[in-house]
């Protein structure tokens, strides 16, 4: 690969290792922030974190060694290590939407069903299926069972994706209802009261929160378009798919963009984040009027 795609993929990697390891520092040295809504936002972060720490390192280094050819047992254990980061991220993604679509489109059973032992269980899960996916595919290998590793893996991360992205959709779709149906209840509301501006200013806030959503939801869902274009491509050709120059960088990007707009937009980090900038500001501030103050005394 080119030099261009190799500087590209480091900057994204560091930026997206950086981005999410400010989330999980954040958010488990704040005891206010301990919540269960962080809980996912901490799990999605250290997936993540493991797709900026893995992704593209794990590819450079393998371009480097001779014997990771590209039908070689290594080059297949890099590729399977990214699938299951990947798809970490991708249910951890899931477990966090799950958990706000809940919390929006029905709220009466949010405290009944989102109890503490139940957001466990949903992260050990998040954790828990793509190990189980990784023990399978490596005792394949072992076994040199290769083709039945590849075959594997193609059809179960087709079926993985595929069901992944339906949801996700199905997610977003109910949520666009939702803030539609408050915000014409809000309108009607409006009207009989007269507080119109009022009224205004929160269905700007709320479409603008559904728009993050559904950005971070495209960007998603181009990657994992992607993937199902390999998954495809393995499964009818049996032949690679040659995407890495903007598959790759997507995936970063898609885990860089995930802590931006699942918790910089969450309000609890977001004032904690905008105190820490403030008390930045200060210091700053303060170190620069003591060397002053020293001077025009002397």
């Amino acid at each position: 690969m080119e030099t261009w795609f190799w500087v590209l993929g480091w900057f994204l990697s560091i930026l997206t290792m950086v981005v999410n390891g400010f989330v999980i520092l954040l958010v488990c040295r704040k005891r206010h922030l301990r919540t269960k809504t962080n809980t996912f936002i901490v799990s999605l972060a250290v997936a993540d974190f493991g797709v900026g720490m893995l992704a593209v390192p794990l590819r450079f280094f393998c371009s480097l060694a001779t014997e990771c050819t590209l039908r070689s047992k290594e080059r297949l254990i890099v590729t399977f290590v990214e699938m299951i980061i990947i798809y970490t991220s991708g249910i951890n993604l899931f477990s966090l939407v799950l958990e706000r679509y809940i919390a929006v489109v029905k709220p009466l059973k949010y405290l009944t069903f989102m109890k503490r032992r139940r957001v466990i269980q949903m992260v050990l899960t998040s954790w828990g299926i793509p190990f189980l996916f990784t023990l399978t595919l490596v005792s394949l290998i072992k076994l040199s069972a290769i083709d039945l590793a590849r075959t594997f893996s193609s059809y179960l991360g087709l079926l993985f994706e595929v069901i992944l992205c339906v949801v996700l959709i199905f997610f977003l779709a109910s949520m666009f209802l939702v803030v539609y149906n408050l915000n014409s209840r809000d309108h009607t509301l409006a009207k009989q009261l007269q507080f119109n501006q009022l009224v205004v200013r929160a269905k700007t806030q709320n479409m603008s929160a559904v728009k993050w959503v559904a950005l971070i939801t495209c960007v998603f869902l181009s990657c994992y378009g992607i993937m199902m274009r390999c998954s495809l491509l393995l499964l009818t050709d049996n032949q690679s798919c040659n995407d890495s120059y903007f598959k790759i960088p997507l995936r970063v990007i898609n885990s860089g963009i995930n802590p931006i707009a699942y918790a910089f937009f969450k309000r609890d980090i977001k004032r904690e984040f905008q105190r820490l900038l403030d008390l930045q500001k200060a210091s700053l501030i303060n170190n620069r009027i003591v060397p002053t103050q020293e001077q025009q005394s002397s």
